[in-house]
């Protein structure tokens, strides 16, 4: 018998979705990328290219550092049996405060040693600056992790996008103010701040005690044994490139190509933040209950947000010339090619991050292992190509391609284990094509009907 959708089934049904997870990315998705074109939009005509240069090395390094110390605190607490106790959030907690403290010092000590190597002596100060952001993060309570288990995902949501709002209101005052790249930095640290306060304030029985236990530091360990070489492999993935162009660009040329990164990092922020937030606590439930069914429900469930996302994804890289010249005065045009290429990995990091999340579920966490070792071994190729040819856009595009390497092994590890559907991931591809062929019409159409921003 046929469902009959009465008002009152859909008034239900939408107040059931308006609640959920989905919605709640959704929103952030939105707002945060309002945010982000904002930010850009008003920072650009108030700091030249060299600052956002600066943040982005700066950003770069922190990544670097935080990614080769990654001990899994997420996958390893949504997942847990114990999850909710008390005392075991208390231990993840202290464990967690001392890799920040480790941090925050190992960035201010390396500060020197890596502005003698990006020959910028101005970055020392920067960066020992920064490195305070990490223990700002370590005295965080563990609601970035319980809130996903919970799936109280409207809450995170709500301390995520007050600390973005609070970032932009600062950084656009403190640019008129000092016109300064220290404007941008400063507005990070407060925003750090006060989402550390929002953990607390935001969420009941978040408060947390020191708790230091050898046992569960094993347990940790044993945990994300696979996930720290990896995620040292994603450093080299995801931060090469920049370390690279750096210091073969010049500053401004590199503010421009970090202005790319910024609008291309739209989509993927959101995939992330989806398949961390929504996929994963759903796969790790069926795969405790069923793990038979676990195919079915790995693509029923990113099915319609993953051909949506391949689709805009594919419009922004194939609008990309209109973006910029309807966003940024003439200094920030060269922004548009750098964005098409970016756009290409960004349009598949849904697909494979959701393939690597369904797989760490299935209890297959060194099939990500995989995953990055196939991505750095594209991306080693990528540089050396770079420097027997001499142009900095080979690597630009290199690492716009790069997703479809990985993306290849994690088909490859689907099948293995069994949770492989062809026909699934190419409704993905074709989604995301017509995206970019859509792109390119508009954006011949707009620049034709706008002569004044042609580029």
């Amino acid at each position: 018998m046929s469902e009959t959708w009465t008002p009152g089934r859909l008034r239900r049904r939408f107040v059931q979705f308006a609640r959920g997870g989905t919605a709640s990315i959704v929103a952030t998705a939105i707002t945060t990328n309002v945010l982000r074109i904002a930010s850009s939009v008003t920072l650009t005509r108030l700091l030249d290219a060299r600052a956002f240069g600066i943040v982005g090395i700066v950003t770069s390094v922190a990544i670097i550092l935080q990614l080769i110390s990654d001990i899994g605190v997420l996958p390893f607490v949504v997942r847990h049996d114990r999850g909710d106790d008390r005392k075991f959030l208390d231990e993840i907690w202290t464990l967690r405060l001392l890799r920040s403290a480790a941090l925050t010092i190992i960035m201010a000590a390396v500060a020197i040693p890596v502005s003698r190597f990006l020959d910028k002596p101005e970055f020392a100060l920067i960066l020992a600056v920064w490195s305070v952001n990490f223990i700002i993060d370590g005295l965080s309570s563990m609601t970035f992790a319980t809130a996903i288990r919970e799936q109280k995902l409207w809450r995170l949501t709500l301390s995520e996008l007050t600390a973005s709002v609070a970032q932009l209101a600062i950084a656009v005052a403190l640019a008129i103010i000092l016109r300064s790249y220290w404007a941008l930095l400063i507005a990070m640290l407060a925003s750090a701040t006060l989402k550390a306060v929002l953990s607390y304030v935001l969420f009941p029985n978040s408060r947390r005690r020191w708790s230091l236990s050898g046992e569960r530091a094993r347990e940790m360990w044993a945990f994300s044994r696979f996930i720290a070489p990896s995620s040292l492999m994603t450093v080299l993935i995801l931060q090469a490139d920049k370390v690279v162009l750096a210091r073969l660009m010049p500053l401004v040329t590199y503010g421009l190509y970090a202005v790319a990164a910024t609008l291309s990092a739209a989509g993927p922020v959101l995939a992330a933040s989806y398949a961390r937030r929504v996929l994963y606590p759903a796969y790790a439930e069926v795969a405790r209950i069923d793990r038979g069914a676990l195919r079915d429900v790995f693509y029923a469930k990113r099915r319609l947000v993953a051909l949506l996302y391949m689709a805009a994804m594919g419009m922004i890289g194939g609008g990309a010339q209109l973006i910029v010249a309807v966003l940024y005065d003439a200094r920030y045009l060269p922004v548009a090619p750098f964005l098409q290429l970016l756009c290409i990995s960004g349009a598949l990091t849904l697909a494979n991050t959701a393939a690597e999340e369904v797989l760490i579920a299935a209890g297959n966490v060194r099939a990500t292992l995989f995953a990055n070792a196939t991505r750095m071994i594209w991306l080693v190729a990528s540089v050396c190509a770079t420097l027997v040819i001499g142009r900095t856009l080979v690597l630009v595009a290199g690492f716009g391609l790069m997703e479809v390497a990985a993306m290849l092994t994690l088909w490859f590890s689907l099948r293995r284990v069994g949770l492989f559907n062809f026909r699934e991931e190419m409704f993905g591809l074709f989604a995301g094509c017509i995206g970019a062929v859509v792109g390119l019409l508009v954006a011949h159409l707009g620049l034709a009907i706008l002569p004044s921003i042609r580029m």
